[in-house]
C-alpha cells in the first residue's frame, strides 16, 4: 500500500470512527502534512481519492469537509478513473477468486481488448459477497502481451499496485456498459434463484493512458443484493 493510500485509509478510519456528519470540517492541509510528516503532493493525493469515493469534499478557500455517507447496504457502482475492480467503498464486502487460467479469447474479448480472435488472455473468476451475502459474478481478462504474468495471489491482493508498480502500466479510463436481462438456468442456480428472474449486467473495458484497452470484466449482480450509489463531484457528473 502507497504512502497516500494509507493515509486515505486513516482518514476514512477517523471519519467513521468519530462518526462525523456531512459538513463537518476536517483538518486544513497544512496540519495533515504536520501530522502525516508528508509531502502537501502526497496528502492531495489522499484527498483526492476521498473525494473520488465520496468520503469528502474540497471548499476552496474554505477547508475540507465530510460527505454524507452512503445509505446503509448501498455501494459504488461505478469505479474511479484509475484501475479498480468492483470498488464497494468500506462496506461489509469481501471477494474470492474462485478460478484462474489462461484460455484463447473469445470474439467478446477479442474486441473488447481490440486483439486478434483466440489470442491468449489471462482469465480470472471472483464471487463479491456483500454481507455475507453473493452479491454479483465477475469474470475478468487481461490481455496477456501487455500484463505477460498473473497469479492467484496477486489477483487476490492488490493488483492495482502491481500493475502500477511493478510493471510500470499507466492506467487511463474505463469504458462502462450496464444492462439488464434476465438470468440463465446455470446463474439462476448459483444465485438460487429462478430461470428468467432480473439481473444487472455491468461490462468494463480499462485502458492506458495511450487508449490501449488491457483489462476487460463482465459481472452479473444478484438482483435483490444489487443497491447501488453513484457519487458525482461536481453537478455537470449528474
Amino acid at each position: 500500500m502507497l504512502k497516500y493510500q494509507y493515509i486515505a485509509l486513516e482518514m476514512e478510519r477517523y471519519i467513521t470512527e468519530n462518526a462525523l456528519q456531512q459538513g463537518d470540517k476536517l483538518p486544513i492541509i497544512e496540519t495533515l502534512i504536520s501530522h502525516y510528516k508528508v509531502s502537501k503532493s502526497t496528502i492531495i493525493k489522499a484527498l483526492k481519492l476521498l473525494e473520488d469515493k465520496g468520503i469528502v469534499f474540497l471548499v476552496r478557500g474554505s477547508g475540507i469537509f465530510v460527505r454524507g455517507q452512503s445509505r446503509q447496504g448501498y455501494f459504488n457502482l461505478l469505479p474511479s478513473q484509475k484501475f479498480q475492480q468492483v470498488n464497494h467503498n468500506s462496506s461489509p464486502a469481501l471477494q474470492k477468486v474462485v478460478g484462474m487460467e489462461i484460455v484463447s479469447a473469445l470474439p467478446e474479448v477479442a474486441d473488447a481488448l481490440d486483439i486478434d480472435k483466440y489470442s491468449k488472455v489471462y482469465s480470472v473468476k471472483l464471487v463479491h459477497y456483500m454481507e455475507k451475502q453473493v452479491l454479483c459474478t465477475e469474470q475478468v481478462f487481461y490481455n496477456k502481451d501487455i500484463i505477460s504474468y498473473l497469479d492467484k495471489e496477486i489477483v487476490s491482493n492488490s493488483i492495482n499496485n502491481y500493475l502500477k508498480d511493478v510493471l510500470g502500466l499507466k492506467i487511463g479510463f474505463p469504458d462502462i456498459y450496464i444492462n439488464l436481462d434476465k438470468l440463465n438456468s446455470e446463474e439462476a442456480s448459483f444465485f438460487g434463484l429462478k430461470l428468467g428472474d432480473p439481473k444487472l449486467c455491468k461490462e468494463i473495458i480499462y485502458h492506458l493512458t495511450s487508449g490501449q484497452p488491457f483489462c476487460y470484466s463482465k459481472a452479473i449482480y444478484h438482483y435483490k443484493q444489487a443497491k447501488f450509489v453513484i457519487k458525482g463531484n461536481s453537478f455537470n457528473s449528474i
